[in-house]
C-alpha cells in the first residue's frame, strides 16, 4: 500500500503574508523594469573598520552588551526544563525556559570557581557544575553545594547565577549581555522590533514550526561584520553563487524596506515573474519570494516557503575572528523530512565551501593592507544601512 503524502497548503495564512504580498508586487515590478531597489549614492566604507582592535572592542560593548540581542526562536525552548547557552561577548549566558512557561536568562557561570553550568542545548531539572558539582535550579537559584558541611558558611548574598534580561514575543527571543545588577531595564520586544512587529505577529513563529535542526557552530577567519556583509545583498548570487543559489534565485534584484537598525530584503525567485500572468489570490507566494530580515546587530533570519532558518554572528576571540551558528526549522505543514535534511545540508555545503572562505579572503587582503576602502553600491542598500547604523548607534552612545 502507498503512502499518502500530505500535499501542503500554499494559500494558508502563513503563505499569503501581507509583507509576502507587498514584496511580490514590488519584485514584479523590478522585474518588468529591469530596475532595484536602490540607495541614494555610493556609500565608502574605510577598510580599517574591520581591523581596529579598539573599534571591535567598541562594537562588543555598544552592539552586544548594551542592547537587546536576538537569541533565537521559541520553538528551541519548547518545554519546561529546556535550554541553550549563548557565548555573547564578554557574557556566556543559559538561557531556560521554567516549570510556568517563561524564560530566565543567567550568566553561564558558577558561583564558585566560574566554570560553566550548562553546554549546548539540551533539557534538564538542574544544572550542575561539572567542576565540583554545585548545583542550581532551573530559576538560577542556588540548590546545592557538594560537600556543603566542609566549605563553610557561604556569604547569604550569593544566592544564585547572576541573571540577564530575557524577553519573548510572536515566537522571537532577545537577551541583553549585561547582568541585571548593571541593567535591570526590561527588554520590549515591540520597541526593540522597530516596527517589524506586525509582520512577526502574522509569520507566526510561536506555533507550527518543528525542533530545529542545528549546525555545529562554525569558527571562521574573518572579521564578524564581513561574514554579516556576505547575507546582505544578492548582487554576488551569479558569480559566487552561480551553480547554487542564483539557479533558483535572481542576482541583483532585491525588495528593500528598514525599520529603525533592523531591515528586510525581499529576494526573488527566477520564476517570479510568472506571477503576472495569474490572479493575485492564486499567487503561491512563498514559492516565489524569501524575506530576509537583518535583525541588527547580528542576526539574518529567513522566511522561506516550507522553513525558516537563521544565521546569528557572533564576534571571535580575535577581531579575525567570527562564530556562525546557524539553525534551520521546517514548517509542521510540510512533511517532507529527506527534502529538509537535503535543503539544510545544501545551506551548509554553499556556507562554508562559498560564502565563508570568501569572507576570509577578503580579511587576509585587508589585513595586509592591500586596500584601504570598499564601496557599497546602490544596488546594495541593505550593506549600506548596516554599517551606516552601526555609526549611529557609536555616536548615540558618545551622546
Amino acid at each position: 500500500m502507498t503512502a499518502q503524502i500530505e500535499t501542503p497548503d500554499r494559500y494558508s495564512p502563513r503563505q499569503r503574508h501581507t509583507k509576502a504580498l507587498e514584496v511580490a508586487r514590488r519584485g514584479l515590478a523590478l522585474i518588468q523594469n529591469h530596475a532595484n531597489d536602490q540607495a541614494a549614492e555610493i556609500y565608502e566604507q574605510p577598510t580599517s573598520r574591520y581591523l581596529d582592535l579598539d573599534r571591535f572592542d567598541r562594537e562588543k560593548d555598544v552592539l552586544f552588551r548594551r542592547r537587546p540581542v536576538f537569541a533565537g526562536l521559541s520553538v528551541e525552548l519548547a518545554t519546561p526544563g529546556s535550554y541553550k547557552t549563548l557565548d555573547l561577548p564578554g557574557c556566556p549566558l543559559v538561557i531556560a525556559r521554567q516549570a510556568d512557561g517563561t524564560l530566565r536568562a543567567f550568566v553561564n557561570a558558577c558561583l564558585h570557581r566560574g566554570a560553566n553550568v550548562a553546554y549546548d542545548a539540551g533539557a534538564a531539572r538542574t544544572f550542575v557544575c561539572k567542576y565540583h558539582g554545585w548545583a542550581y535550579d532551573l530559576d538560577g537559584s542556588l540548590r546545592k553545594i557538594r560537600g556543603g558541611d566542609n566549605f563553610g558558611q557561604l556569604d547569604p548574598s550569593c544566592t544564585g547565577l547572576a541573571q540577564v534580561a530575557v524577553a519573548e514575543k510572536y515566537g522571537l527571543v532577545f537577551v541583553r549581555g549585561t547582568r541585571l545588577v548593571e541593567d535591570p531595564t526590561p527588554i520590549d520586544v515591540d520597541e526593540v522590533l522597530s516596527g517589524l512587529a506586525p509582520q512577526f505577529e502574522e509569520w507566526g513563529f510561536d506555533a507550527g514550526l518543528e525542533a530545529p535542526a542545528i549546525h555545529t557552530p562554525v569558527v571562521t577567519a574573518s572579521n564578524w561584520k564581513l561574514a554579516v556583509d556576505g547575507y546582505l545583498e544578492p548582487y554576488h548570487f551569479a558569480s559566487l553563487h552561480k551553480t547554487t543559489v542564483a539557479k533558483y534565485n535572481n542576482s541583483n534584484q532585491a525588495t528593500f524596506d528598514t525599520y529603525g537598525p533592523h531591515s528586510m530584503s525581499g529576494f526573488l525567485g527566477r520564476r517570479v515573474s510568472e506571477l503576472a500572468d495569474t490572479p493575485e489570490d492564486t499567487w503561491p507566494l512563498m514559492r516565489h519570494v524569501q524575506l530576509i530580515y537583518v535583525l541588527f546587530p547580528n542576526v539574518i533570519l529567513s522566511v522561506m516557503q516550507d522553513h525558516v532558518e537563521y544565521s546569528l554572528l557572533l564576534p571571535g576571540k580575535n577581531v579575525g575572528e567570527n562564530v556562525m551558528h546557524h539553525n534551520y526549522f521546517a514548517y509542521s505543514d510540510w512533511v517532507s523530512p529527506e527534502v529538509h535534511e537535503k535543503r539544510f545540508h545544501n545551506t551548509q555545503w554553499i556556507l562554508t565551501a562559498e560564502d565563508i572562505p570568501m569572507a576570509e579572503e577578503v580579511h587576509r587582503n585587508i589585513a595586509e593592507g592591500v586596500l584601504d576602502t570598499f564601496y557599497f553600491g546602490r544596488n546594495e542598500p541593505a550593506l549600506q544601512h548596516f554599517h551606516k547604523t552601526i555609526e549611529a548607534e557609536f555616536a548615540a552612545a558618545d551622546r
